[in-house]
């Protein structure tokens, strides 16, 4: 992984949160495998785990800066919920 990648990512999810596009499917994140399909062993596991480490840190990434880029929107737009009390 490197720098690169990193600033990517975050122009990247700080652009899809601040055009309000769906934060889901997060483009960095890797392909999940739901529990009961997973045949694996727990070696063939951990080294997946640690192949998809790279790609969980750019989804990490991403994910921040999509909120970061919501919350400008919000804030450019004085879209803050009324304070109650």
């Amino acid at each position: 992984m490197t720098a690169e990648q990193v600033r990517a990512a975050r122009a990247e999810g700080y652009a899809a949160g601040y055009a309000l596009t769906p934060s889901r499917p997060n483009p960095y994140a890797p392909r999940h495998l739901p529990i009961w399909h997973d045949r694996r062993t727990a070696t063939e596991k951990a080294n997946a785990e640690k192949a998809e480490q790279p790609a969980r840190i750019l989804a990490g990434v991403w994910l921040r800066a999509h909120s970061e880029g919501l919350a400008a929107h919000a804030r450019e737009r004085e879209l803050t919920l009324p304070s109650v009390g």
